[in-house]
């Protein structure tokens, strides 16, 4: 990445999904499931708004409250299951199973250098 590409990133925290797992009522019928993250990890990335609805077509999602963000393709570590904290730091004490997120990965484009990926805005309460 470029100088000024360097000198423009910003914080943001990640966190994988890590396991799905059934939960049971009180007769061992299964009732529903929980998801579970990893720990939050802070990377510095060049964070952006889309602007364009054509931009976020093909991922199904809207342009409104949609981040664009490019990251090192080197060892990126993100799947379309992740989540992230941007413009506020994870809650403390942490929840792997219930983690306060306002973004989620909603698309990953690899490029030659670098891997440009979406995150939509989410209301997690």
């Amino acid at each position: 990445m470029g100088r000024l590409s360097q000198r423009n990133k910003q914080p943001i925290w990640w966190a994988n999904f890590v396991s799905l797992s059934p939960t049971y009522d009180e007769y061992g019928n299964e009732n529903g499931s929980v998801i579970t993250y990893s720990e939050p990890v802070q990377a510095f990335w060049n964070v952006g708004f889309v602007e364009s609805e054509a931009e976020v077509q093909a991922f199904g999602i809207q342009a409104v409250d949609t981040l664009r963000i490019v990251a090192e393709k080197k060892d990126f570590p993100l799947t379309v299951e992740s989540v992230l904290w941007f413009g506020k730091e994870p809650e403390s004490p942490y929840d792997v199973t219930s983690p306060k997120h306002n973004y989620a990965v909603a698309g990953i484009r690899p490029s030659l250098n670098e891997m440009v990926f979406y995150a939509r805005r989410v209301e997690v309460s």
